[in-house]
């Protein structure tokens, strides 16, 4: 019996490393495009060891920086040897990757927001939302339910949703009213994430200044 648990045990850590090792391969890009320079030199990096970081900027330049003691050593060099020959210093690098970790998204805009402050009163992609508890209920539930349907979201948490609507436009005009009469909305209008089955994606949403959303495609 023993010799059997050992042996599960051992498969069971053989498994665990081989989806470990996939996941760690797995390549998600940065915030903005990278070039095949960029995307060759980043696989390359993921080779080495730690203490490393990885910077890049939407220009093209990039620099690795591996083989040092301290990770803030390694992310000042990356930044440092990256926006060496830049002279515009809204084009200047970001740091992507620390330790083999890619920076989350909010991160990074942050940093390429303080090094073009022009981008604070642009549209902003917002790829990373997060329903909280409530929310999140409430889109499994509308899954449910009978078309024509909307559910609605603002940037600050408040949600509302419709159903059986005459039509798509009724169901929006709806659930948008629902959302929009909570308090938070007043600075967060409130935008739709879902129309009938189908969810919005993520990629077409850009968040304004005064926190409206746009970039739903019209069904």
């Amino acid at each position: 019996m023993m010799k059997m648990m050992s042996l599960r045990n051992a498969l069971l850590i053989a498994a665990l490393a081989t989806l470990s090792a996939g996941m760690a391969n797995a390549f998600e890009p940065p915030v903005f495009p990278l070039n095949e320079a960029q995307v060759k030199a980043l696989e390359d990096y993921s080779a080495a060891k730690t203490e490393k970081a990885f910077a890049a900027a939407p220009g093209g330049q990039f620099s690795a920086q591996t083989g040092f003691i301290s990770a803030t050593v390694a992310a000042r060099e990356a930044l440092k040897a990256c926006d060496q020959n830049v002279s515009d210093s809204t084009k200047r690098c970001i740091l992507i990757d620390l330790n083999g970790q890619r920076l989350p998204d909010a991160v990074q805009m942050a940093q390429l927001l303080r090094i073009d402050p022009a981008l604070l009163e642009k549209p902003t992609p917002i790829p990373d939302l997060v329903l909280d508890i409530d929310a999140w209920r409430a889109k499994q539930g509308y899954g449910d339910k009978p078309e024509h349907k909307a559910f609605a979201i603002s940037l600050k948490g408040p949600w509302g949703r419709s159903w059986e609507g005459g039509s798509l436009e009724e169901a929006e005009k709806e659930a948008l009213a629902s959302c929009n009469r909570h308090e938070p909305a007043k600075t967060a209008p409130c935008f739709i994430l879902m129309r009938d089955g189908a969810t919005v994606p993520v990629e077409q949403l850009r968040a304004n200044p005064d926190l409206s959303v746009d970039g739903q495609t019209p069904p």
